[in-house]
């Protein structure tokens, strides 16, 4: 039976894939796929490592790659005869109105465009009548697929045909971190199943007994008070159950923190935190600075969040945060061990109204930094 693991936030999701891919019997029978570069060389190093120079080795591939070499490059004479594919294009066009057939697929230098290489891929398997799948399946007899949140768009109904197949389909995710996405302009399923909303997809593949979850809610990175933190953001929401804690307190300066944005340089030169905003206007010349969504993969003892305005509402009156904004803020705030502070214009109000309110916050420790 297909399984998807639904992992917290530092639950060592890349060394339990790793561990897995190294026991499989026949590693060369084994693909294991994920998005971005930095996950494939961080899968293939750490399975690398495990296999101990074993001889044979799983093929690590790149989502992407994936398409274009075992999927669609094999049967595009069969959609498109005329039509060379060669790699995929930096970037999707402006607009895709006025493109049509192959156009809408494939630019003049035969570079697929990256929101459209998952329907370009499932329209292959129609044209071939499934022959696109059945030679994957001659191929391998497992795939892992690491980071599987990230599939957006067609490349879904891509994955749910890989579902269908005779293909052992292992996947690992964690819908909370939905911050990245295969098919930025794909519309398929693009309110539906919009960033963590993708576990509803699972648990509806779940229902036609397609896959089995399972669920890992336990963290070794963060704190019990992060961890709780962490969860009234997006987790709650989701359905999914509390976080569960393996890291203690280190004694000082635990938990969550609020700092006011006009007095943050003597909080960064005392503590020196790691400084995450959501863009390069917010990040008020500290030099190591990075992106929410581009902090995925860290993990620091102490973390400094310059907030935007609707996570200070979010934090004052509760006003619910944009999906894509709570995966981001969630991938923030897990990058800590210990310490989480938030750069807010005020607050002492924020942490009154916080306190006073009938809200989630009640059940957590926020201080307010001098």
């Amino acid at each position: 039976m297909n399984r998807a693991v639904i992992a917290v936030a530092g639950a060592g999701k890349t060394e339990r894939l790793a561990k897995a891919v190294v026991d499989e019997p026949d590693p060369e029978r084994v693909l294991v796929l994920t998005y971005t570069t930095t996950n494939q060389r961080e899968d293939a190093a750490r399975i690398a490592q495990r296999m101990n120079r074993r001889g044979t080795y799983p093929k690590v591939m790149g989502w992407y790659a994936f398409l274009i070499n075992e999927i669609i490059r094999p049967y595009l004479p069969m959609l498109y005869p005329d039509i060379s594919l060669h790699s995929v294009a930096q970037s999707d066009p402006d607009t895709f109105l006025g493109l049509t057939d192959a156009a809408r697929y494939i630019n003049r230098n035969g570079n697929a465009y990256p929101s459209h290489l998952g329907k370009l891929a499932l329209d292959t398997i129609v044209a071939s009548n499934g022959a696109a799948i059945e030679r994957v399946e001659y191929l391998y007899d497992r795939i892992y697929i690491d980071e599987a949140q990230d599939l957006r768009g067609n490349d879904l109904c891509v994955l749910e045909r890989l579902l269908l197949s005779r293909i052992d389909i292992r996947l690992v995710l964690d819908p909370c971190q939905s911050t990245l996405s295969t098919a930025p302009r794909d519309r398929k399923y693009a309110k539906k199943y919009e960033n963590a909303k993708i576990i509803d997809l699972y648990r509806q593949w779940e229902k036609k007994r397609l896959l089995e979850i399972e669920y890992d809610n336990e963290t070794h990175r963060f704190t019990p008070q992060i961890a709780l933190f962490s969860d009234h953001i997006i987790r709650e929401a989701l359905g999914l159950e509390r976080t569960r804690s393996k890291i203690l307190p280190r004694g000082h300066h635990d938990g969550i923190f609020l700092v006011d944005k006009q007095n943050l340089r003597s909080y960064v030169d005392e503590l020196n935190p790691t400084v995450l905003a959501i863009q390069s206007s917010a990040r008020l010349g500290f030099p190591e600075t990075f992106n929410f969504g581009k902090a995925k993969g860290l993990t620091r003892d102490d973390i400094l969040i310059i907030a935007t305005n609707p996570i200070e509402r979010f934090l004052a009156k509760g006003n619910p945060l944009r999906p894509k904004s709570a995966c981001g803020f969630y991938v923030a705030v897990t990058r800590a061990r210990y310490s989480v502070a938030v750069a807010v214009s005020n607050p002492e109000m924020t942490l009154h109204a916080m306190q006073s309110s009938s809200s989630k916050w009640r059940d957590i420790r926020v201080q307010c930094v001098d």
